[in-house]
């Protein structure tokens, strides 16, 4: 029961940096295994969730790592990007949220999700990816630029079905 319940919490955050199913039950994997292994030095004076959940982000930046040589790098050149003030986000449901996210290079997913998403800052994500802060700064203003885009896109299509 208890397994079940840490599985839902954990499957959910590893969603958001896998691009299938099967790499975010790895990561899960990967982070119960981090975790059984050090669970002697987890203060039980602390909430377990916060430490889980920094065990898992962790092992989602390690994958992506281990992974990186065999990631495509995006280009903003390939398409144009334009910036336009469109309906907000709150009119996305779940599922149209996670394909836009997922639709992001790996690398901006990641860094999206490290600053909007968990809070880390921008000095915190340079030194857990081993890149600079301008680097972090220009590829969180890439994904958000896609990510207008994609939005824009997908209602667009979505409109033209309707009428």
């Amino acid at each position: 029961m208890l397994y079940e319940k840490y599985y839902a919490y954990g499957i959910g955050i590893c969603y958001r940096y896998a691009f299938n199913k099967e790499e975010a039950v790895e990561i899960l994997n990967d982070s119960f295994m981090k975790v059984f292994d050090n669970i002697d030095k987890f203060d039980e004076n602390q909430p377990f969730r916060p430490w889980f959940r920094k065990i898992i982000i962790n092992k989602a930046i390690d994958y992506y790592r281990a992974n990186m040589k065999h990631n495509n790098t995006h280009s903003l050149d390939d398409e144009e990007v334009e910036i336009h003030e469109t309906a907000t986000v709150d009119e996305l449901e779940l599922k149209e949220l996670m394909d836009l996210l997922n639709g992001l290079p790996e690398k901006y997913r990641l860094i999206f999700n490290l600053y909007e998403v968990e809070g880390y800052t921008h000095q915190e994500i340079s030194e857990k990816l081993g890149i600079s802060e301008s680097t972090s700064r220009a590829d969180l203003s890439r994904a958000k630029q896609i990510l207008r885009k994609k939005y824009r896109d997908y209602y667009q299509k979505n409109y033209e079905q309707i009428i």
